[in-house]
């Protein structure tokens, strides 16, 4: 289901999609090279043909991110985020579980590979949202009080295109952060924080943004640069 906040379209899968009014009669919707969504929708074009063009091409657009994603192999032992280790062990049952700071997952000499991958992308998503639920928001509060930023509310995705996003409803203003936020170095996670906070009174990228975001973190499009080799997506 898709929702509209001014001129973003918020998708539960895709997550934010930029709504862009252009010229013609044509819609149309796909990925920047950054992961993002964006629409193409004619000046008086109703965002209900967005949201059609969207669920018709689903199958598509996530073809598309898959080649975008790059490819992750996960081997037993492996750090997940900041605090978790990977164990992977075979025996008789299939399952996934998190054990203090350990993702147990358990599988057979029969999973399949693909079986195999979605279990330990369970167990790291689990993981990473526990972590992420401990420490974001706090953080995000910090730099908030710092900084003279306010908020009402902070929700959790795996949003596969985007970091966060900042987004008013209704007066009400919500800071959406992605879980994988948590495998980022710390500078980077205060840089995420601090874009999206900068939203609040920014809503656009244009100059005065980022001249508001380098006031509070200097550097900023540098750190824009570096997060750039990471991916937001398991």
């Amino acid at each position: 289901m898709a929702r509209l906040s001014g001129k973003i379209l918020h998708d539960e899968e895709f997550g934010d999609i930029e709504i862009r009014r252009v010229k013609g009669h044509a819609v149309s919707i796909q990925f920047r090279t950054d992961g993002r969504l964006v629409a193409r929708l004619p000046r008086f074009g109703s965002v209900k043909h967005v949201e059609k063009l969207l669920d018709a091409n689903r199958s598509r657009l996530r073809r598309s991110l898959k080649r975008l994603s790059p490819k992750q192999d996960y081997s037993d032992g492996d750090q997940i985020g900041k605090s978790h280790h990977l164990h992977i062990k075979t025996g008789h049952t299939e399952s996934v579980k998190l054990q203090k700071l350990d993702i147990i997952v358990n599988l057979q000499p029969t999973t399949t590979a693909d079986k195999r991958v979605r279990l330990i992308k369970d167990g790291i998503s689990k993981a990473l949202r526990k972590e992420a639920k401990a420490y974001l928001p706090r953080r995000l509060q910090y730099l908030a009080e710092q900084y003279g930023f306010s908020y009402d509310k902070v929700r959790f995705a795996h949003a596969k295109s985007r970091w966060g996003s900042c987004t008013h409803r209704d007066g009400i203003v919500v800071i959406s952060l992605n879980i994988m936020l948590m495998t980022l170095p710390n500078e980077l996670i205060d840089y995420v924080l601090l874009h999206e906070l900068t939203h609040i009174k920014n809503p656009h990228h244009g100059a005065e943004f980022w001249s508001s975001l380098e006031r509070v973190c200097p550097d900023a499009k540098e750190k824009r640069r570096e997060t750039k080799r990471f991916s937001p997506y398991l």
